[in-house]
Order: structure tokens, then sequence, then C-alpha cells
């Protein structure tokens, strides 16, 4: 009894089995085929969302990551992905975008997803039009690369936009960027979510990442299992790194 899964992906048409990549039409071609011997056929799913495929994740930001990676990290290894975790505490685009830290960390990882956590410690400053060339910079260097950006979420000192949500959101396009300033999440201090909070806001995050929406889809169905966090490291703020 022959047992079919089709996956595709907003128009890609490539799948990828655990012995050899075949092409979707090589795919459809066979069933039509044992349609018309009479053979019988079950199980077939088509899926348009999320390309079945395992993906070796980056996963790198600024604080926040912190709360965020032990979730995201059970989502990836529960659907098969591996996942890196740079976390610089402090750090904003500016200061991923200028200096050598995230070519490096490519080079390194050599991620075929990235996800990005940044733009929460740019609140602070008031200088918005400076960091648009940063949020530039850090696209051009993940190049062809799928990436999502979370967005910065908001402070106890900083409850209204003051420019840095629209200026991400513009420079990285809507269906890569996941708004979390408006998310309601208890804190453990002013910046900080709970880790718990920070769990419900992964699961969003991962509900987004495997649907339509994004300009990448990739599967991130809900973990069934509680791994620790492994194939981290965390820069302290004090940490200046090199300056292109």
């Amino acid at each position: 009894m022959k047992r079919i899964i089709i996956s595709l992906l907003l128009g890609m048409t490539t799948f990828l089995t655990a012995t050899a990549q075949i092409t979707a039409d090589d795919l459809l071609d066979s069933l039509i085929n044992d349609v018309q011997q009479g053979k019988e056929v079950e199980n077939v799913v088509t899926d348009v969302n999320a390309q079945i495929v395992h993906h070796r994740i980056l996963l790198f930001g600024d604080d926040l990551v912190e709360g965020l990676a032990p979730r995201l990290y059970n989502y990836a290894r529960s659907n098969g992905h591996d996942m890196h975790t740079t976390i610089w505490m402090g750090s904003t685009t500016k200061t991923w975008g200028h200096t050598t830290e995230l070519p490096k960390l490519i080079k390194k990882v050599k991620p075929t997803f990235i996800i990005v956590c940044l733009g929460t410690n740019d609140l602070n400053y008031d200088d918005v039009s400076l960091r648009s060339p940063a949020v530039k910079e850090i696209v051009k260097e993940m190049g062809d690369i799928p990436f999502v950006w979370i967005g910065p979420i908001s402070l106890k000192t900083i409850d209204h936009d003051p420019g840095v949500v629209n200026m991400i959101r513009q420079n990285v396009s809507e269906n890569r960027f996941f708004d979390s300033f408006n998310m309601h999440l208890a804190r453990q201090d002013e910046m900080r979510p709970t880790m718990e909070a920070a769990a419900r806001w992964a699961d969003n995050i991962a509900l987004w990442m495997s649907s339509p929406q994004t300009a990448h889809p990739i599967v991130m169905d809900p973990p069934q299992t509680n791994l620790p966090l492994k194939n981290c490291e965390t820069r302290k703020a004090s940490y200046q790194g090199k300056m292109k």
C-alpha cells in the first residue's frame, strides 16, 4: 500500500526526502500514474504553507533572546531543525549592523534560516533615522538566506513606538516582520518578560512562522518535549565587537 506525502511551498517545486530530492512534478506524475493503473493510494497530504525540510536555524539578537530561545529551541528540535543561538546583551540594530559579528556568525553557523530579535534596546534612543542604515546592513549581510525579524516589545518606561517598529518593518518587509509591540507580556523586570510570558510569545511567533503570512513558511508544530537549551552563546553588554 503506497503512502505519498506531497509538500509544496508557495511556488517552490522541490521536496526533500530522507534519501533524495525529488521535484513536486515528479511526485504528482507518479500519483496520477498510480491512480490511472487502479492502484490504491492513501494518506495524500498537500500543504502549501510550509516545506518539509530540516533547517539549520540561527537565532540572534538582544537580551530578549534569552527568554525566547528555550521555547524556540524545542520547536526547532521537535520539527527536525537544528538551532544555534547568540545573545548579545544590551545590543541594538547599530551594534549588529556596524560590527563584523553577524558575518562571522553566518560564516560559522552556515544557517539556512535566520531569526532576528532586535529593536527593543533601540527604543531608548531618539535617532531612529540613523538606525535605518544599520537595519539595511543587517538585511544585506543575511543575503539570500530566508529570515524573519521579531520586532521590539514595549517597555514600562516607553509604552509608545517612537518610530522604531515602523522603521524596521519598512526595511525588512511586512511578511518577514513579527510585530510584538502591543503584546501584553508579564515582566520580571522593566524589560524582560517572565519565562512563561516569553514562552507564550514564542508560541505566537512559531505559529506565524509556519503560516502563509510569512515570506518563507517553515514547519514549526508545537513541541512535545521540553529539552534543555543547547548551542547557545552569550556576549556581555560590555562586549564591543569589531567595527567594520
